[in-house]
């Protein structure tokens, strides 16, 4: 069985040896108990107190005589509905114009599957009015959404 060779030196080739341990430690100065003055008392008495500061305005203050205006200031809120996917169910939104949390009222508008699906069924035969049923059935319809507070269109969602 194989063996590493042995190790000849933990120095590197070229550089001195490092110090023992004791030689580095030397002598450490030992810890005396006792109070400990903190913090020390002599230091406040060398140190002057911060001078004060003066008080300044930011602006000069107006001339005599004239009126003192505030600034109008018009604040623009911005609502970002995330996560509000509009199908063919009711989904509770913000509306911004009335700007309050409503559950959307649906309405239902013929578009473009309905008008392909009549179209389908009259060619495949169904001529006599059976043809018209699309337009009975909301599953084949647009569905718009609107608020119920001021009927404003809130979104739509068309099927194709």
């Amino acid at each position: 069985m194989a063996s590493a060779p042995p190790l000849e030196s933990s120095t590197l080739i070229g550089y001195p040896p490092p110090p023992p341990y004791e030689e580095t430690m030397g002598t450490v100065p030992q810890y005396t108990p006792g109070p400990m003055p903190y913090p020390p008392t002599d230091v406040k008495a060398t140190q002057p107190p911060y001078p004060p500061q003066a008080y300044g305005q930011m602006y000069p203050p107006p001339p005599q005589g004239q009126p003192v205006t505030t600034p109008v200031v018009s604040v623009q809120t911005v609502y970002v509905q995330p996560g509000a996917v509009f199908r063919d169910a009711p989904v509770q939104v913000h509306c911004p114009a009335c700007t309050q949390n409503v559950i959307t009222q649906l309405e239902y508008t013929s578009g473009t599957l309905t008008w392909l699906s009549c179209a389908g069924l009259a060619i495949f035969g169904c001529l006599y009015g059976c043809c018209l049923i699309p337009f009975c059935v909301d599953s084949l319809k647009d569905v718009t959404h609107r608020c119920p507070n001021c009927r404003r269109p809130l979104g739509v969602y068309n099927r194709i």
